[in-house]
């Protein structure tokens, strides 16, 4: 073979070599990397000739060739070279063609120069960018909130990039349990939080995370059988990474120990759990419907001694042993807080010493058990709209609302996109997506027009202001 032919012959072999290996590593359909190629190289085609009119791609599989067919008027005097060619050209390729005929033109787009190059790999490499994203989409976005098996691929910086098979995540700082170390090539579990665009890419990435109060909801989900079959359910999480998680639990079932049931024949199960959070105390609650049983379950390891409840104001006082009270607030006040926040109480905490100093008068404690000895009143449930009337929300964005306690159409009108945004598990386009879907479908500022309208009416035609209202 001559040595030119051979010289041409290897940049198409190791393009088709390329073309490969794109599909079989990244699970490309070859059939779109061959679209996408074919535009690569239409778009040098018209950056050499400054016209796609009359030019085809035609890619040859099985002799591993790729060529540009252009057909082209046979002329004396070549004007335009990506319309035209010159009469000479042409009989070498057809002795009896004559000027003013057509003929098919092949040229290898390999043999193109080098701005012509660049701009078929701008082209390639934007289309395969946008595919991946695609496929990204399709494969993850289901899969939000769930646990997810990866490798630690690198660090740069405090960031933690995660391979999590067809896709390489981020483990944002905040994302990360503190204090945890992170070495290349090590398994870990993470959650699948968010897919966001990325501005400074202008790409989508994927975003993971094993400080979200769901990551421990995964853990109990894959290693307590009961919790997954739904005859233990998980009522409340609260959590500081690192520190302490609190997780309530009920049996759907009599004859199921909740508490129990996690723990696992001798600690094995929660022991497993705290081994993957880094040694991160969890504390394993039972539910109560009582406040007052509920709450002195959610206060351990704390033990208090007395709990009197405000069910008006939900809040708490809670009295503990004075050599107890560390125990009772918690590294950095986690304990007391963290109870806090799955009973839903303001838990105001104080020594025995405490509480007797300011208790010592008769007066005092008539007025405390006057306020703590409140019965809870009926509380009427808000008429509100719910969220599935709205088209377009789908299970998943309703199930991050509900964990916030966002439960009405009315609760979310009175929300912004960056209030939205800062919801944990909400990324910036589902937040702005619902944003459109308010505005398409809810006309919450004429009723608010309407409502003020009818008040001036109101107002004109008694003469007189409802002062004790606007008070309140």
């Amino acid at each position: 073979m001559p040595r030119g032919a051979n010289a041409q012959n290897t940049p198409r072999k190791s393009f088709f070599d390329t073309i490969h290996q794109i599909t079989s590593d990244r699970g490309f359909d070859r059939d779109e990397v061959f679209q996408i190629v074919e535009a690569g190289l239409l778009a040098a085609y018209r950056k050499k000739y400054k016209t796609l009119d009359n030019a085809r791609v035609f890619f040859d599989r099985e002799k591993e060739d790729v060529v540009i067919v252009a057909n082209r008027e046979v002329v004396d005097n070549v004007v335009l070279p990506g319309m035209q060619i010159h009469i000479d050209e042409a009989l070498k390729m057809n002795p009896e063609i004559k000027i003013g005929d057509k003929i098919d033109v092949e040229e290898h787009p390999m043999e193109y120069g080098r701005i012509a190059a660049q701009t078929a790999m701008q082209v390639v490499t934007q289309k395969i960018k946008t595919l991946e994203q695609n496929k990204i989409r399709e494969e993850y976005s289901d899969k939000i909130g769930e646990l997810m098996n990866g490798f630690i691929l690198r660090k740069k910086g405090d960031l933690v990039f995660v391979d999590l098979g067809k896709v390489e995540a981020i483990l944002p700082p905040k994302q990360q349990i503190p204090n945890e170390r992170y070495r290349v090539e090590e398994k870990i579990k993470v959650l699948l939080q968010s897919i966001e665009y990325d501005t400074y890419n202008k790409g989508l990435k994927v975003v993971v995370s094993r400080a979200d109060r769901r990551f421990v909801q995964k853990l109990f989900e894959m290693e307590v059988p009961e919790i997954y079959d739904g005859n233990i359910q998980i009522k409340a999480i609260g959590r500081a990474p690192g520190l302490r998680s609190k997780v309530v639990v009920a049996s759907t079932r009599g004859d199921i120990d909740p508490v129990g049931a996690c723990v696992g024949m001798r600690g094995v199960r929660i022991q497993s759990i705290v081994r993957e959070l880094g040694n991160e105390r969890v504390d394993i609650v039972e539910f109560n419907e009582d406040p007052r049983e509920f709450i002195r379950n959610a206060m351990s390891p704390g033990v208090p001694v007395e709990i009197k409840i405000d069910h008006a104001a939900k809040e708490a006082l809670v009295v503990v042993p004075d050599k107890d009270l560390s125990i009772a607030i918690g590294r950095d006040g986690s304990n007391v807080k963290l109870a806090s926040y799955v009973t839903g109480f303001r838990i105001d905490l104080k020594t025995e010493s405490q509480f007797s100093e300011e208790m010592s008068s008769p007066e005092a404690r008539r007025r405390l058990d006057e306020l703590f000895t409140r019965q809870p009143v009926e509380e009427q449930e808000e008429e509100g709209t719910d969220l599935t009337s709205l088209p377009g929300l789908t299970p998943r964005i309703i199930r991050i609302l509900n964990d916030h306690d966002i439960k009405y159409v009315e609760d979310l009108v009175e929300m912004g996109e960056d209030d939205l945004i800062a919801l944990e598990g909400m990324g910036r386009a589902t937040a702005k997506r619902i944003m459109e879907i308010l505005a398409e479908n809810v006309e919450f500022e004429e009723v608010e027009e309407d409502e003020a309208e009818e008040t001036e009416d109101t107002n004109e035609t008694t003469g007189a202001t409802d002062t004790s209202e606007e008070t309140v």
